[in-house]
C-alpha cells in the first residue's frame, strides 16, 4: 500500500491547484485591515473626525505622507496628522480608494476630491478624478475647472479645459466667471494658439472686457496685456477700432511698426489662432505601383484639397511632375521632397506649399537625390529616410531644420527600407515592415529612430508586412492594410518579395514601444487594401485609394475610435466614378480662412503694426517667439503719430 498522500500527489483524480495572485491577495488583505482597523499606526484628523491608517500604505502611495512620516517632526513621532480645512467625507472617500480601489465620484464631490487628492499627492486617485472632470467639462464649469487646473498644475485637466475654452471662447466671454479670472489665468488664455476666433480683434475685445470689469486695478496692466495681441493679424480697419477703444480707456500706447510683406506679417505675428484656419485633407496622386522604376511622360502628379464635411475640392497650384516623392506637413505648410523625373533622373529638391500665400517655394535641396523614401515631420524638423536613386538603394538619412532652413545628416538606417508604414510619435519615428534591401525581401520588424539620441533600434514583428499605411494618433499608431503574412521562417525572418504576400484588410494599433496592442481593436477594412493614403482628420482616420490585390481602388473610408466598422465616404477620389491609376498619399493641412489669406497674400510691402514699444510683459505666455528684423518706427500715416 502506498504511503498516505502518494495517491493524492500522483493520481489522475488530483484537485486542480487554486492560483491566487499576489495583487488580489494584497487587495483583499487591505480591505480587511481597513474594515477591522487593525495594525493601524497613524491617525488622520479632519473636521474633528479621526481616521486610523497604516503609515506604510500612505507613504508608499503619497510623497506628501512619505515626507510627513519620515521628517522627525511631531507627526512622524506620534503618528497624528491634522488636515485642516478638509471635509471628513472627502477624506473617507479617498481612504476607501487607497484600501479597496473603489472611488465614489459625482459632479457634486469631484472638485473637492480633486483638491484633496492634489493636496495629499495621491497620484493614482488624482489621475482618475482628473479624467472624470475632463469628461464633464461644460459651459458652466469650464472657467472654474481651468482655474482649478492652474492652481494645482494639473496637465490633464489643463489640456481639457483649454481645448474646450478654445472652442467656445466667444460665448465664454459672456459667462459670469470670466471677469473673475485672475491675471495669470487670463494671460494664459489670451496667449493660447487654441482659441477658435476668426479675427484677432476678438482677443482684443476679451482684453477690453476683462480690464473694464475692474478698471481701478487692471488699467495698470493693460499695456502688458496688449503685448499678447497679434497685431500683424489685424486689418487697418481693426487697428482703427482698437485705437478708438483704447482712447476711451484714456491710455496712450505707442505701437511698433515694420515694413512687411504678407509672409513677414505672418512670421511677426507668432502664428495663427485655431479659429483662423480650417483643416483640409490634401490628396497627392502619384504614378501607379507597376511604373515605379519606369516613369513615363504621360503620367500626372497633382494635389487636391478635400473638405470631407462639404465634399468641396480645389486643386493646389501645379508643381513639377515627379513620381513617388516624399510628402509631409507642418501646420499650414506642405512639403514635397525628392522623387523621380519623367526622364528617369532622381530629384533632391524640397518644395514648400504655404497654404496662406497659396504658392510653392523651393527650399534648400537634400544632400542626396532620393525617391521611394519615407518623409516625416517631428519637432519642427523634416526627416528623409532611406529610398532609392541612380546609385541603387539607400541606407542614408538626413533632417531639415525648418527654422534654420538647413539639412544635416543623421544616423543611417541599419537596413535599407522602402514602402514601410511610417509615422512619427512622441519624439520617435517608426518604420513598420517594408521592402528591405536590394534583394527585395520583406522586413519582419519595426525600425524606431529616437530624434534626441540619433539612434535606431529594431523591434521584431510576429508577421510580415509591406505597403501598409500608418497614422499617428493621441495614444499610439494606427496601422492599416498592406501585404500581410503570419508565416515565420527564422528568428529575424525575412521573406522574398517575389513571393507576393496576400493583401489584407487587417488593421492594428501599436504603442510607443513598438508593441502591437491587444487591448485596442481596430475593425478590418471593408476590403483588402495596400499602398493606400491615410490621415487623421477631426478625430477620424481616413483611408483613400490604394490597390486591392492587383487592381487600383477609388473609394474613401473613415473610422472613429470606438466605432465597430469603417464607413464609406459618399464620393470616390475622382468624384466622377473613373478609375484612379495611381498610388495615393494624403495629409491633413491647416488652411487659413479667406480674410487671413488676403492679409498674407498682399503683393507689396506695407507698414504693419507688430507690437508695442517699450512694453514689459511680466507674465509667461504660451505663444511662439516672434523672430523679426529691427523695427522701423515710422508711423502708419492713416493712424497718426504711431500711437493708439
Amino acid at each position: 500500500m502506498d504511503p498516505p498522500g502518494i495517491a493524492e500527489l500522483s493520481g489522475k483524480d488530483d484537485e486542480p491547484e487554486m492560483s491566487v495572485s499576489l495583487k488580489s491577495c494584497f487587495s483583499q488583505g487591505l480591505k480587511q485591515l481597513h474594515c477591522s482597523e487593525e495594525l493601524c499606526n497613524a491617525t488622520l484628523i479632519a473636521g474633528g473626525k479621526r481616521f486610523p491608517c497604516n503609515r506604510a500604505l500612505l507613504a508608499s502611495i503619497s510623497p506628501y505622507f512619505q515626507a510627513v512620516f519620515t521628517s522627525g517632526f511631531k507627526e512622524s513621532i506620534d503618528g497624528e496628522v491634522l488636515l485642516k480645512d478638509m471635509d471628513p467625507s472627502i477624506l473617507q472617500n479617498l481612504l476607501t480608494y487607497l484600501y479597496s480601489g473603489e472611488l465614489s465620484l459625482s459632479s457634486e464631490t469631484a472638485e473637492d476630491l480633486f483638491t484633496a487628492a492634489s493636496r495629499l499627492q495621491l497620484m493614482p486617485a488624482l489621475a482618475l478624478i482628473s479624467r472624470y472632470l475632463t469628461e464633464k467639462i461644460s459651459m458652466e464649469n469650464c472657467l472654474r475647472l481651468y482655474m482649478l487646473a492652474r492652481d494645482h498644475n494639473n496637465s490633464t485637466l489643463m489640456r481639457g479645459t483649454l481645448r474646450y475654452l478654445g472652442l467656445h471662447f466667444e460665448p465664454l466671454l459672456e459667462h459670469k466667471d470670466f471677469p473673475h479670472l485672475d491675471l495669470s489665468a487670463f494671460v494664459g488664455i489670451i496667449s493660447s494658439d487654441h482659441l477658435a476666433v476668426t479675427s484677432e480683434l476678438d482677443v482684443f475685445l476679451a482684453v477690453q472686457r476683462w480690464v473694464t470689469a475692474a478698471p481701478a486695478e487692471r488699467l495698470a496692466v493693460l499695456k502688458a496685456l496688449l503685448q499678447h495681441i497679434r497685431f500683424p493679424l489685424l486689418t487697418h480697419k481693426e487697428i482703427a477700432k482698437v485705437q478708438a477703444d483704447v482712447v476711451t480707456l484714456d491710455q496712450q500706447v505707442e505701437l511698433q511698426w515694420e515694413d512687411l510683406d504678407g509672409a513677414g506679417r505672418l512670421q511677426a505675428s507668432g502664428g495663427l489662432r485655431q479659429g483662423m484656419y480650417q483643416e483640409r485633407i490634401i490628396c497627392i496622386k502619384v504614378p501607379r505601383l507597376r511604373d515605379i522604376l519606369s516613369v513615363s511622360e504621360d503620367m500626372d502628379c497633382y494635389m487636391e484639397c478635400l473638405n470631407p464635411a462639404s465634399g468641396s475640392r480645389t486643386k493646389l497650384p501645379p508643381l513639377e511632375l515627379v513620381a513617388l516623392p516624399g510628402c509631409s506637413v507642418l501646420e499650414h505648410r506642405l512639403y514635397i521632397s525628392g522623387g523621380k523625373h519623367p526622364d528617369g533622373s532622381y530629384s533632391c529638391a524640397l518644395h514648400e506649399y504655404n497654404s496662406l500665400a497659396d504658392c510653392w517655394i523651393q527650399l534648400p535641396a537634400m544632400s542626396t537625390p532620393r525617391s521611394v523614401h519615407m518623409f516625416l515631420t517631428c519637432k519642427r524638423k523634416l526627416f528623409a529616410l532611406s529610398g532609392w536613386n541612380d546609385a541603387g538603394p539607400l541606407a542614408s538619412a538626413e533632417s531639415f531644420d525648418v527654422a534654420q532652413q538647413a539639412w544635416a545628416p543623421i544616423a543611417s538606417l541599419p537596413m535599407i527600407l522602402r514602402f514601410s508604414a511610417s509615422a512619427p510619435y512622441k519624439n520617435k519615428l517608426y518604420l513598420i515592415g517594408g521592402d528591405a534591401d536590394s534583394e527585395e525581401v520583406v522586413y519582419q520588424g519595426i525600425l524606431v529612430y529616437d530624434i534626441h539620441l540619433d539612434t535606431w533600434t529594431q523591434v521584431p514583428l510576429e508577421f510580415s508586412l509591406h505597403g501598409a499605411a500608418a497614422v499617428a494618433m493621441e495614444t499610439g499608431i494606427c496601422v492599416i492594410g498592406g501585404f500581410f503574412s503570419k508565416k515565420i521562417t527564422h528568428p529575424y525572418p525575412n521573406r522574398r518579395f517575389s513571393q507576393l504576400l496576400p493583401c489584407t484588410a487587417k488593421c492594428f494599433f501599436m504603442h510607443e514601444a513598438g508593441i502591437v496592442s491587444k487591448e485596442v481593436t481596430i475593425p478590418p477594412l471593408p476590403l483588402p487594401l495596400a499602398f493606400a493614403g491615410a490621415t487623421c482628420f477631426q478625430g477620424k482616420v481616413y483611408v483613400m485609394g490604394g490597390v486591392c490585390t492587383s487592381r487600383t481602388h477609388d473609394s474613401i473610408y473613415h473610422w472613429e475610435p470606438g466605432e465597430a466598422a469603417w464607413t464609406q465616404y459618399p464620393e470616390n477620389l475622382t468624384g466622377q466614378g473613373t478609375i484612379v491609376r495611381r498610388v495615393l498619399k494624403c495629409v491633413t493641412l491647416k488652411v487659413a480662412r479667406q480674410k487671413l489669406r488676403a492679409l498674407v497674400q498682399e503683393a507689396s510691402t506695407s507698414r504693419v503694426a507688430v507690437g508695442l514699444l517699450n512694453a514689459e510683459v511680466p507674465f509667461k505666455a504660451s505663444r511662439k517667439d516672434c523672430h523679426t528684423s529691427p523695427s522701423a518706427l515710422a508711423p502708419l500715416p492713416s493712424l497718426g503719430a504711431g500711437t493708439l
